[in-house]
């Protein structure tokens, strides 16, 4: 399989489902993706052929968020 390459001029399209704590991004127009599972809430898809990322899903966002937060707190702080 070739490397997975961050899209370039593509539109970002978002929705996120706030009882699912779900947020779906995607890149340009929707097409048949395969998902790379990293584990850690987070599900890439991209374009098997191409190699190009087509989006990706967060899993329970609100914990993501908290932790983004927490992260930008400490640099302004330290």
């Amino acid at each position: 399989m070739e490397k997975i390459k961050f899209p370039q001029g593509k539109t970002v399209n978002s929705y996120y489902d706030e009882g699912a704590d779900v947020l779906y991004v995607s890149f340009g127009e929707p097409i048949a993706s395969e998902v790379l599972d990293t584990g850690e809430d987070l599900l890439i898809r991209f374009d098997p052929k191409t190699g190009e990322i087509t989006g990706f899903t967060v899993l329970n966002f609100s914990e993501f968020g908290q932790e983004i937060e927490e992260l930008i707190g400490k640099e302004a702080v330290g």
